[in-house]
């Protein structure tokens, strides 16, 4: 008889289980925002990265082919495309374009005409130069910035 006892006393009401449940959402509500907040900054950092990584890619491309490389932003449709210079102008572009995560956008540099910027690397390893900035919805911004006499991409936090 003192077997059904034991497992009485082991048992939680429904109380406490609520209670702890209350507690749990309580928490989620407010950490989720601060959860979000940060995966919008990890989103722009991110595109930063990989738009560095490409113009590096760019650059060490040109030099290993001797030919020129081209690195084409678009403001309009926030999109960055790199691949050889065009003979033709009315022929697209064959090469595949990389679009910034939804609220990320180009800011920064002088688009020149439609909306474009460019940067080319050259095959002795210099480039045209410029810098670009990445920024999002929040305010965080990163820059990146291809030197003209080296070539080289940095990449830096504002």
């Amino acid at each position: 008889m003192s077997v059904g006892k034991t497992l009485e006393n082991k048992a939680f009401t429904l109380l406490e289980l609520l209670i702890v449940m209350v507690i749990i959402t309580m928490v989620f509500a407010f950490v989720g925002p601060r959860l979000a907040g940060s995966l919008t900054k990890l989103n722009s950092k991110t595109a930063a990265k990989k738009i560095a990584a490409s113009l590096r890619y760019a650059r060490s491309r040109a030099v290993s082919e001797k030919v020129r490389y081209v690195c084409e932003f678009d403001f309009e449709k926030n999109t960055l495309v790199i691949g050889k210079p065009n003979p033709e102008p009315q022929t697209p572009n064959p090469a595949p374009a990389y679009h910034l995560p939804e609220g990320v956008k180009f800011k920064g540099a002088e688009a020149a005409n439609d909306g474009i910027f460019q940067i080319i690397f050259y095959p002795v390893g210099n480039s045209s130069g410029g810098e670009i900035i990445v920024s999002d919805e929040d305010k965080r911004a990163f820059k990146i910035q291809a030197d003209m006499i080296t070539g080289t991409v940095q990449l830096s936090e504002l």
